[in-house]
């Protein structure tokens, strides 16, 4: 069963901080399970709401094929009162919004209490169909969560899509609005974002989604209308495919089911369970709630608050790590790359050891300091070694410095990878052994790349690595690697001391790709460097000597180049070996061409 199949609700068995900070406002914490709620609302409202999502989440937890994932608690913000809200509203209609950053999921709503408990179920509901990997429209998305926010416990069953008389008199009240319309709205749509139009969406995507998902008629393919709008077909096109008819009759259907007297919800198998901990409130530390409400009201359009409250939290606590963290990751969102990797930098010598952080902090600093990157990332395989991607990268790095042996022990652990990820760690341990000396080794891994490698890049890898190993000869050349996340190759060594092979045959060679970043340098000794993607994964050159260096445009004009982050362009690099005296590139540039 996958894991977007539990909105069909398995049928087949149906019987200078914000103006609002602990400072002036009395915020309290606490702590559940799975959950712990910010709140000024009163610690008995919020020890209500926390017990009912628990609760509400364990009922998703029976409905799921497989068992929730429990990253880290999600974050309720609950304030006492619209007006303490209106600051940090997702838009003119909401009255509570689920809000996700890199590191947490926020549910920010303007009260807490029993009242609030439909409220919470629907905002639940978003958390579970993004965790499913569901991408929905508006009058889906809002539709599903609605059809469960009415949630309501029947002794050893739960009932499902109970009426909501006030969307219900809306509907047979308000002017209709085409369900072309509400279907084509998207989030930044006025159906979705403006009070005297946003009813109709809600309303009409939740009666709509009511009808397909919970009568005879329609339920039995609901399912596969969820998957299909969630692969990217449109809605309408969607149900006229699944269902075998004019999308205007399915709109007849829905008008006359509102008006039929069928409105009716479903009784499933399952339980609420109760939560029987002592759970106790605590004074919510200023820190943590400034930060909180930096997070839940940083979207597009309040860079600037947000950057302006970040930076007040480093002032205040110059040895916390957090602000550093979400200031670089603005900073990326703005292109500010530098910015970006100086804040990383920060949090990771105060001690943060954030997943997300590590992971882009440590590929970020490939180019500059191997160093650092090996310290980021190999602190990131501590802690999640079984994550593939994280000891590919480490590995490659570590080729790049020059330390194969560490690389193959990064790698050592890896016995079973799936088909796409093959080809690169069979390169890397090709060229770790190359560099380490062991020839048989290495040649054994050649082979086998060979043997699975599906693209052209990949064979013609293999074949020079196997044919460099059948020397020493006059004209045998280092081979040129680069493979996904391996940016440069080893320098290759020989253990045969009777025979010395001549010097390689030097030939200009290429690359070609998207031009991503060029990298100026910041000391005396340091080069300039060319960052560019290639289908064969990322590319280092170095510029030696900017005289040496000719740039072309795509009619054949001379051009300028400026650094930082390049507006992604087509271009090829011809360059020459790297040397022995320059570690960390995958060449010395001589001729950028960008193509028409």
């Amino acid at each position: 069963m996958e894991m977007r199949a539990w909105v069909a609700l398995g049928f087949g068995s149906l019987v200078c901080f914000h103006s609002i900070t602990a400072a002036d406002t009395r915020w309290s914490r606490i702590a559940s399970p799975n959950f712990e709620i910010y709140s000024t609302a009163g610690e008995r409202n919020a020890r209500e709401t926390i017990r009912y999502f628990e609760q509400v989440r364990s009922f998703f937890d029976q409905m799921m094929p497989h068992p929730l994932e429990k990253p880290s608690p999600v974050r309720i913000v609950a304030f006492n009162s619209l007006k303490e809200f209106e600051r940090y509203r997702f838009n003119e209609y909401a009255t509570a919004y689920y809000h996700a950053t890199a590191d947490h999921d926020y549910i920010v709503m303007s009260h807490a209490g029993e009242e609030t408990f439909p409220i919470a179920i629907h905002e639940y509901v978003h958390l579970v169909a993004r965790h499913s990997k569901l991408n929905l429209p508006p009058w889906l998305n809002e539709g599903i969560a609605e059809m469960y926010s009415t949630l309501q416990p029947r002794g050893d069953k739960i009932l499902i899509g109970a009426l909501i008389p006030g969307r219900y008199q809306a509907l047979l009240r308000d002017k209709w609005v085409p369900l072309e319309t509400i279907m084509a709205a998207r989030h930044d749509s006025p159906f979705y974002n403006e009070k005297d139009k946003a009813g109709s969406l809600y309303n009409e995507g939740w009666a709509l989604t009511h009808m397909l998902a919970l009568t005879n008629e329609y339920r039995p393919k609901f399912s596969q209308v969820v998957t299909a709008i969630s692969g990217g077909a449109p809605s309408a096109d969607a149900l006229e495919q699944i269902y075998g008819k004019p999308f205007s009759k399915i709109e007849a259907d829905l008008i006359a089911y509102l008006r039929g007297g069928r409105f009716q919800g479903v009784l499933i198998p399952a339980r609420l369970e109760k939560v029987d901990e002592d759970l106790k409130a605590e004074p919510a530390d200023e820190f943590e709630v400034a930060l909180l409400l930096s997070e839940v009201s940083d979207r597009p359009g309040r860079e600037q608050d947000t950057r302006a409250t970040l930076e007040g939290l480093i002032a205040k606590s110059p040895n916390r790590a957090e602000p550093h963290i979400d200031l670089g990751y603005l900073e990326l969102r703005q292109r500010q790359t530098g910015e970006a990797r100086e804040h990383f930098a920060k949090a990771f010598e105060l001690g943060s050891r954030d997943s997300r952080m590590l992971w882009d902090y440590g590929r970020m600093v490939e180019s500059a300091d191997l160093s650092k990157s090996k310290q980021a990332l190999g602190e990131l395989l501590k802690q999640e070694p079984d994550r593939l991607e994280v000891r590919l990268e480490l590995a490659s790095v570590e080729l790049r410095a020059h330390a194969a042996k560490e690389a193959l022990e990064t790698l050592a652990p890896v016995k079973k990878v799936t088909a796409a990820d093959a080809p690169k760690l069979l390169t890397l341990v090709a060229y770790a052994n190359l560099d380490a000396g062991d020839r048989e080794m290495a040649r054994n891994a050649a082979i086998q790349l060979k043997a699975v490698s599906t693209s052209i890049e990949d064979r013609d890898r293999a074949d020079k690595i196997l044919e460099f190993l059948a020397g020493p000869r006059p004209d045998a050349v280092k081979p040129a690697l680069g493979s996904g996340e391996l940016d440069s190759p080893p320098v290759l060594k020989h253990r045969d001391t009777t025979v010395k092979p001549a010097p390689p045959v030097v030939r200009r060679a290429s690359f070609a790709g998207q031009f991503v970043e060029l990298h100026c340098p910041e000391g005396s000794g340091e080069r300039a460097r060319i960052v560019m993607e290639t289908a064969e994964g990322r590319k280092l050159l170095a510029i030696d000597d900017p005289a040496k260096l000719s740039v072309n445009g795509n009619s054949g004009q001379t051009m300028e180049l400026s650094c930082g982050p390049q507006k992604r362009a087509r271009i090829r690099i011809e360059y020459d070996p790297p040397g022995a005296n320059l570690t960390g590139v995958d060449g010395v540039a001589r001729v950028i061409s960008f193509d028409p």
